[in-house]
């Protein structure tokens, strides 16, 4: 059962509850985040809303884009195996791994329905997750999804990811820097290998949700030729570019894809 293990590193929000487990020996955190202001939705138009990060970050990089989505609904924040000091499993994990994960523990949560975010490798695991468990989702958002099929290699996918973060803003880069030393090298890398043998494209197209593809207008690692054959491969697919922002579109330009995310919905 989850356990409740309090407030720390929680943010600014009416509640918000920290909970840990272990599902198939897989360790997994969770915040969730409900503002007051939601007891005055009807409760036909609140929102339950996943998200989930992306490789070598953790769920802070989320934590402007969940207070404001806090406002429409309840929020659950993951934090992945081996991410944000979460514990490490003693072997690897890839994609579908996390995917199993998360939709597991979506069933014991009682979440179906919900509205699914990921960034980055965490898109590509919502995109598995749905795919796989299709009463969990109502809608998918992916934003800056990995494996462009241009540049599948490691190489290509870190130099991309290099050069897209001179546009990031200074706090996101120290946040950022802050997380891969969290994650560190080692395990960074062994996702990174499972992350780019996952066919996303592919998978997508067994989803049937709707799926919006967002990138920031200088985002390297989802270019626009990208993120058009991705919404293009998903039956109910379309696709966005947030101007000024990169690859962490979501924590400078939070009000934005938040909008973004609402407008998804109510379509």
């Amino acid at each position: 059962m989850p356990l409740t293990v309090g407030q720390a590193h929680a943010p600014t929000a009416t509640t918000c509850r920290v909970d840990r487990m272990r599902i198939d020996g897989l360790a997994l955190r969770t915040r969730t985040l409900r503002d007051a202001m939601v007891d005055e939705l009807p409760e036909r138009d609140r929102l339950d809303v996943v998200l989930v990060h992306g490789l070598g970050a953790s769920s802070a990089t989320f934590d402007p884009l969940a207070r404001r989505l806090a406002r429409a609904g309840t929020v659950h924040l993951l934090d992945l195996p081996g991410f944000g000091r979460v514990p490490r499993p003693r072997t690897d994990v890839g994609v579908a791994d996390l995917a199993r994960l998360v939709t597991r523990w979506a069933g014991r949560t009682g979440i179906e329905g919900a509205t699914w975010v990921g960034h980055s490798m965490g898109a590509q695991v919502v995109v598995e997750a749905v795919a796989t468990t299709p009463a969990v989702a109502s809608h998918a958002v992916l934003v800056g999804p990995t494996v462009d099929d241009d540049a599948p290699t490691a190489t290509e996918q870190m130099l991309r990811l290099v050069a897209g973060n001179v546009f990031e803003p200074v706090r996101a880069q120290a946040l950022l820097a802050r997380t891969y030393a969290e994650c560190g090298p080692r395990w960074y890398l062994a996702v990174l290998r499972h992350m780019l043998q996952h066919p996303v494209a592919e998978r997508l197209r067994q989803v049937d949700a709707p799926v919006l593809v967002v990138r920031g207008e200088h985002d390297r690692v989802a270019p626009p030729a990208w993120t058009a054959r991705l919404a293009s491969a998903a039956p109910r697919g379309t696709h966005v570019t947030v101007p000024g922002a990169s690859h962490a579109a979501m924590y400078p330009r939070a009000d934005e894809v938040a909008d973004l995310v609402l407008e998804h919905v109510a379509r």
